[in-house]
C-alpha cells in the first residue's frame, strides 16, 4: 500500500510539473504573438526588403501617398516600378524620421506613369499628355533647325528610330506643353543624374565604389537596402548614381544644299626623251585648269556642321594637261 502511495504521489507530482510546463510555454507563446500582432509599427517593403519602419500602416500609407504628390501628377495614376507593400512589423523594430523613411523610400524605388511618349531608340525621352502633342513636338524639332538652313535639300530627318506610344514614363520627363518638351528635349544645361547598376569587382570596397560615383557611403546605403555592403561579394550588384553632362535627347539632321564652281586641277602628262639626261626635266605645256559646276548639301545636326555630300556635278571646261619631258639619257 505505501509503495502505491508513492507512486501515486509521483504521478500527481509529474501531472503538476506538466501542466506547470505547459502553461509557461502557452504563456511565452502568447507574449510573442502579442508582441508581433499587437505591435502597430509597419514596415515599407520593397521587392521583399524593409526599407522603412513608420509608426502605424495608416501613415506608411500617407508617405507613399505624398511621395507621389509630390510629382505633380495624379497620385492615382502613379505606379511602382518596384514591388512595394506594406507590412506589420514587430514590437522591436525602430521607427524612423518620415523624413527619413521618405529620403529611403525614394531611392529604393522608381515611379512611372502611363502618358503618351517620344520613344528615341526604345527609350522614352519625353511625355506629353496626348498623341497630337508628340507630332506637334516632333514638327517643332524639324522646324527649330530646319529654319537655319537657306535652302533645305529635303525635309530635316532624325538620326534616332523615333516613334509615339503610350508607356510607363517615370514622371519627371512628363511635361505638359509642346513647348516644355521642345525646351527639355534641346536646351541642356549643366549635369544630370543617372541610374545605373554597378557590378562588383575583386578587392571592391563599397567606400571605393562610392567616391567612383560622387556618392556618400550613407548614400550608396540608402540606395541599396538589404545589401551589406560591409560584406560584398565579386558579382553583386549595386545600385549607383552618376553625374553626367546633359546632351539633347533627340538629334535633327538638317541638308542645306548650295552650288558652287570649282576649278579643276589640270592633270600631269609625261614623256620621256633620250635627249636628255637622266634628272633634268621641261615644262612644253603649262596646261590650264578646268572648270565644273558642283551641287552639294551642307549637313548639320542639331545646327552643327558635321559634314558635306556632294549631290551633283556638271564639268563646264575641260582641264587642258601639263605637259612635261623627262630626261632619261645616261650622264657621262
Amino acid at each position: 500500500m505505501r509503495e502505491d502511495a508513492v507512486v501515486a504521489k509521483l504521478r500527481k507530482e509529474l501531472l503538476v510539473h506538466r501542466i506547470v510546463t505547459c502553461l509557461l510555454v502557452l504563456l511565452l507563446f502568447s507574449s510573442w504573438i502579442h508582441g508581433r500582432i499587437g505591435s502597430n509599427k509597419a514596415f515599407v517593403l520593397v521587392n521583399g526588403k524593409p526599407v522603412a519602419c513608420l509608426a502605424s500602416e495608416v501613415e506608411a500609407r500617407e508617405l507613399l501617398q505624398n511621395i507621389k504628390r509630390r510629382t505633380g501628377c495624379d497620385p492615382s495614376e502613379i505606379q511602382f516600378r518596384e514591388d512595394v507593400v506594406i507590412a506589420r512589423a514587430p514590437r522591436d523594430a525602430r521607427v524612423v524620421s518620415r523624413h527619413r523613411a521618405e529620403n529611403a523610400i525614394r531611392s529604393a524605388i522608381s515611379l512611372a506613369v502611363p502618358r503618351w511618349a517620344i520613344i528615341v531608340d526604345g527609350k522614352p525621352v519625353v511625355a506629353v499628355p496626348s498623341r497630337s502633342d508628340a507630332g506637334e513636338v516632333l514638327e517643332l524639332a524639324k522646324a527649330r533647325f530646319g529654319r537655319q538652313a537657306k535652302n533645305l535639300c529635303e525635309e530635316p530627318q532624325f538620326k534616332e528610330k523615333v516613334t509615339v506610344d503610350m508607356a510607363l514614363v517615370p514622371p519627371s520627363i512628363y511635361k505638359k506643353t509642346p513647348e516644355e518638351a521642345i525646351s527639355y528635349l534641346f536646351d541642356c544645361k549643366g549635369v544630370e543624374t543617372e541610374e545605373g547598376t554597378y557590378v562588383v569587382k575583386q578587392g571592391e570596397v563599397a567606400s571605393q565604389i562610392a567616391k567612383r560615383f560622387g556618392l556618400s557611403l550613407k548614400e550608396l546605403w540608402s540606395m541599396n537596402p538589404g545589401i551589406n555592403l560591409n560584406r560584398l561579394q565579386i558579382g553583386d550588384k549595386l545600385r549607383v548614381k552618376r553625374a553626367v553632362n546633359q546632351k539633347p535627347k533627340l538629334t535633327v539632321i538638317v541638308r542645306d544644299q548650295s552650288e558652287r564652281i570649282e576649278k579643276i586641277p589640270p592633270p600631269t602628262h609625261r614623256v620621256s626623251s633620250a635627249r636628255m639626261y637622266l634628272g633634268k626635266t621641261a615644262q612644253l605645256s603649262p596646261g590650264s585648269p578646268g572648270l565644273r559646276k558642283v551641287k552639294v548639301a551642307t549637313v548639320y545636326e542639331n545646327g552643327r556642321r558635321v559634314g558635306v555630300e556632294v549631290l551633283e556635278e556638271k564639268i563646264l571646261k575641260e582641264p587642258v594637261p601639263r605637259c612635261i619631258v623627262e630626261g632619261i639619257k645616261p650622264r657621262p
